[in-house]
């Protein structure tokens, strides 16, 4: 990215400012780990460590700042605060987490809470690392945790900073990013910046995208929005896209649309991957439908193989027992 599409990024970053935005400088000690509390982005998620990835609950373990495979995740519980973790070396901010605030940390050198700092302040300042970041590439993990932090933040500083990344960012990669924290964290109204999106940017890989953000979504028309994708979007990557994430979402009707792409797309393409598509329901959903394809006489005989070939990769008993049932008639004749 060369320098005048760096600062263009920045300003449109800087147009969701709004405009009496006071100073987003924080006073950070030069040196070690600096911490504050914020509020979180309604519906925020429980993001802590956790002694056991099958059973979070009641499994709580302390984050160590230090350690950067010390990945935080988070359970089904919502929480109000978020606290924003910054270390700095020499005045240089290296590195940035963000947890729920009531998260048990350990790290090497003792942590300094700041005091209080105005939620807007600290998405502010977090924006700054954002586009600083993009200058140099050695600084995109910091970027990239900034980015995440921010989408924690409650209010409209953050949430129109992300909104004119995904809009307007000259970096397809960027726009991405953005597409997806605005679907993960900023609930309905996110989502329905995510599925725009999806539907107008000019990259084919930040309209795939978009496609799997919204899954993560808390959309209301996740299933209506994908089929209309699959059936409108120019590039034949997207279609197949919107068809396997339509088929992981596993809304109720996703057999007939994914279906319906098998039997009237014009890309071969598209047709095999709504095959795959459809051994990727839930459940016993994909044994009948892809049972159903492999008895549809009106499909190739490729494409009925396809599906035979899927079926033996299941595990479902159904389609187990459909195997058998083609062995057994095979070996009658």
């Amino acid at each position: 990215m060369n320098f005048k599409t760096f600062r263009a990024a920045s300003a449109l970053i800087g147009l969701a400012l709004v405009s009496h935005a006071r100073s987003a400088d924080l006073v950070l000690p030069r040196d070690g780990w600096a911490s504050w509390q914020v509020e979180a982005v309604e519906g925020a998620p429980d993001w802590c460590c956790w002694s056991s990835w099958d059973n979070r609950e009641g499994s709580r373990t302390a984050c160590r700042l230090d350690d950067r495979g010390n990945s935080a995740t988070h359970d089904r519980t919502t929480i109000d605060a978020m606290r924003v973790y910054a270390r700095v070396a020499a005045g240089n901010v290296e590195r940035v987490r963000v947890l729920s605030a009531s998260c048990p940390v350990a790290s090497d050198t003792p942590v300094h809470d700041i005091g209080n700092v105005a939620t807007d302040d600290s998405a502010r300042w977090l924006l700054t690392l954002v586009s600083r970041a993009g200058e140099v590439a050695k600084h995109d993990d910091l970027g990239e945790t900034a980015l995440a932090a921010l989408a924690t933040h409650r209010g409209d500083v953050a949430q129109n900073a992300l909104v004119a990344m995904a809009r307007d960012d000259g970096r397809a990669e960027s726009r991405k990013k953005a597409v997806f924290w605005l679907a993960q964290m900023r609930g309905v109204a996110g989502a329905e910046v995510a599925t725009s999106v999806m539907f107008n940017d000019k990259d084919a890989d930040v309209r795939k995208h978009g496609a799997f953000a919204i899954t993560q979504s808390r959309s209301n028309t996740i299933a209506r929005d994908l089929t209309k994708l699959g059936n409108t979007d120019k590039d034949a990557d997207v279609r197949a896209q919107a068809w396997f994430w339509l088929a992981q979402a596993g809304t109720a009707g996703a057999e007939e649309a994914i279906g319906g792409a098998l039997r009237k797309d014009a890309d071969d393409h598209v047709r095999e991957q709504a095959i795959f598509a459809l051994s990727q329901l839930p459940g016993e959903r994909a044994t009948v439908a892809l049972v159903q394809v492999a008895e549809d006489r009106s499909l190739s005989r490729e494409q009925r193989k396809r599906a035979v070939f899927w079926l033996a990769q299941s595990q479902a008993e159904g389609a187990q027992k459909y195997l058998e049932k083609v062995l057994a008639a095979n070996g009658s004749r």
